[in-house]
């Protein structure tokens, strides 16, 4: 079979340009949007389905193609797959039925000028041939409905090689999705434009051939684009069977998703309701507990014994009462109840004041505290008694848990503004196991070799996260077992 290598270059020419151009608007997709590329998109495609049953070109003696149908169609599904690998599903959704309403729009458009043409002997000018005013019905009907199921059809595909042949290399996985779907289409459009008709064969043959071909020459650029233009990658993990199909189901999982937010909103309000009011109901006969304990303690009419039940019941009280005002206080921080007031703070004031508070709490015998701090005070916005609740718990925490050695308080500063960056917690104590390291920072969790004789609530570091969270903080945590500990501040 010979072939016609002048038309087979034009073809391999056109296709280079409307990929070349599909690419240079997607790439310029952050300063121009995405509009250009979809109605540069649309209005190839509609073109596409015209010119697909009327413009036919000889590359050999019984080999015809249709530009429209191999050229600009294949080129859709070229960026469909673009536009999905580089995006997100909502839009190329929204690219698949831009498209339909572009085809729709514009055969209604020109059967509207059809009809002026039959109807009231509209005058053409230029010379332009009536006919390329007719629309066929069935020829938008087929061409439609192959657009939609194909553009879906090309993800799934995608999709499933994804999950299914993961040893695939890209290039090989972009073209053979193409070029699987190009066939399917050739197949299909071959039959319902041809089938019965004497040309059916030398059409098929036209089809199939000239989109396969389509489908490697695309399927090269594009990975080619993928790979050296736009080598980012998407954080992609193989999907489950069910999630294959999520073109279908995005609208409804996102409906689905706002749902379950609001119902655990709804459920961290009721805790939240919940956990006032049974703070309120218990503080009050704990405050009668704590109040009364107290006063009795003062008297001088009981033994030694009855003084230290009366001991324990106080101490008791106070730390369940700590325990309820903790738990109060980390429901509202989680429930974006607390009100924070903003101010310039010295961070360096702030430390001695946290350590004059501090003063009475039990420090081991030989555990030496040093402060790091630049001259000067070191300003920083934020919420001063939130930041000094932070610190309260921090400080605490090397204080209860290192036996001896040091307890380092640093402040690091921008050289050129003095801005604190970063306030360092370091002490020499027990340590913490990298494995327990991210549960720390959960509610009521204490160290199993010290929660016997911590006496923490665990509620310490949970409400300090929080806190630096809702202050824009980042706290960081590096341990070591046996070596100690360092909590930052990142501000």
């Amino acid at each position: 079979m010979s072939l016609n290598f002048d038309s087979l270059f034009i073809l391999l020419l056109e296709i280079v340009f409307v990929a070349s151009a599909a690419l240079l608007l997607f790439r310029f997709r952050n300063r121009i949007s995405l509009a250009p590329l979809f109605i540069f998109v649309g209005t190839n495609q509609f073109l596409g389905v015209v010119l697909a049953a009327t413009v036919y070109l000889a590359v050999g003696q019984t080999t015809i193609v249709s530009p429209g149908s191999v050229v600009l169609f294949a080129s859709y599904l070229f960026v469909i797959l673009l536009v999905y690998l580089r995006t997100d599903i909502p839009t190329t959704r929204g690219l698949i039925y831009g498209i339909v309403v572009a085809n729709t729009t514009l055969t209604l458009l020109l059967w509207f000028t059809s009809y002026q043409l039959r109807a009231f002997d509209a005058q053409l000018l230029l010379n332009v041939p009536p006919e390329l005013f007719s629309t066929s019905p069935w020829v938008y009907i087929v061409g439609t409905a192959m657009l939609v199921i194909d553009s879906v059809l090309i993800i799934v595909l995608y999709e499933m090689l994804a999950y299914r042949a993961r040893w695939m290399p890209l290039v090989f996985r972009i073209i053979f999705t193409l070029c699987l779907v190009l066939l399917l289409d050739a197949v299909a459009f071959a039959h319902a434009l041809a089938s019965g008709q004497p040309y059916f064969a030398d059409v098929l043959r036209g089809q199939v051939s000239g989109k396969l071909a389509a489908g490697v020459v695309y399927g090269s650029i594009l990975f080619a684009y993928l790979s050296l233009v736009d080598p980012r990658k998407r954080d992609y993990q193989p999907p489950r069977l069910d999630e294959i199909f999520s073109i279908f189901t995005h609208r409804e999982r996102y409906h689905m998703a706002i749902q379950q937010l609001e119902v655990s909103e709804a459920a961290s309000q009721a805790k939240s309701r919940y956990l006032t009011n049974m703070s309120h109901e218990l503080r009050t006969p704990l405050n009668a507990i704590i109040g009364f304990s107290s006063v009795l303690l003062k008297r001088d009419d009981f033994d030694d014994d009855e003084r230290n039940f009366l001991q324990r019941i106080l101490e008791n009280g106070k730390h369940l009462l700590y325990l309820i005002n903790g738990l109060l206080d980390l429901s509202k921080i989680e429930s974006g109840k607390t009100q924070l007031e903003m101010s310039n703070v010295n961070v360096n004031e702030l430390i001695e004041e946290t350590l004059q508070q501090l003063q009475n709490k039990t420090v081991n015998p030989g555990v030496e505290i040093r402060i790091e701090t630049p001259p000067g005070a070191s300003w920083v916005n934020t919420d001063r008694l939130r930041l000094k609740q932070v610190m309260f718990n921090l400080l605490g925490n090397a204080m209860k848990f290192t036996r001896e050695g040091e307890i380092t308080i640093r402040v690091t500063t921008d050289t050129a503004t003095g801005r604190p960056l970063q306030l360092d917690i370091i002490d020499t104590g027990c340590g913490i196991d990298d494995r327990d390291l991210d549960a720390i920072f959960e509610p009521f969790y204490q160290q199993k070799a010290h929660a016997s004789h911590s006496g923490g609530t665990g509620l310490g570091l949970a409400i300090s996260r929080a806190l630096c969270e809702q202050l824009n903080f980042k706290l960081g945590v590096h341990s070591t077992v046996g070596k100690g500990s360092q909590f930052s501040i990142i501000f």
